[in-house]
């Protein structure tokens, strides 16, 4: 399995239309780095941040077992397919206290996930997040995610800001 989640976050100072046009054009995908395809699942996380000037920062890493991945619930089936659900995020509005259920991936399946949070933290200042996490039961490819047609597709985005979402 392999799983690359992509991260953008942000603060009230990114909120206006010229930082949203910037972030719109993010990619939403991108080439796995070199891997020996060991572990059972492996996790290309990247980060890209108002802070940053949005360079991508990324992490890549091989678990031995499905339940390695805390943001994730990972459990196999009995035909041996792999159900997905996300877990929820605590600090963040909009506030969900429950998993949510992405889908259950066969051999060969992928997946795409879109959410977006708000989070406070211990300070006053609100952060934003939006992640786009693509997932694949299938050995890993340099190019696996990039202009990929998923099997199915979720999208949990809302608004953030308090207006009706335009979606």
């Amino acid at each position: 399995m392999v799983i690359q989640r992509i991260r953008i976050a942000w603060t009230g100072r990114g909120r206006g239309a010229a930082e949203a046009t910037v972030r719109g054009r993010l990619p939403d995908a991108f080439p796995l780095p070199d891997s020996d395809g060991s572990g059972e699942v492996l996790v290309h996380d990247i980060w890209m941040r108002e802070a940053d000037g949005y360079v991508p920062s990324e992490e890549f890493r091989a678990h031995s077992d499905l339940a390695e991945v805390d943001w994730l619930s990972l459990k196999r089936e009995p035909s041996g397919a792999i159900r997905v659900e996300r877990r929820p995020v605590w600090a963040a509005y909009p506030v969900i206290r429950r998993t949510i259920y992405l889908g259950t991936l066969a051999t060969g399946q992928s997946a795409r996930h879109r959410a977006n949070f708000r989070l406070s933290g211990y300070s006053m200042t609100w952060t934003y997040h939006d992640w786009a996490v693509n997932i694949a039961h299938e050995a890993p490819q340099s190019t696996m995610f990039l202009g990929r047609r998923y099997s199915f597709e979720r999208d949990d985005r809302v608004s953030l800001y308090g207006k009706p979402s335009r979606r």
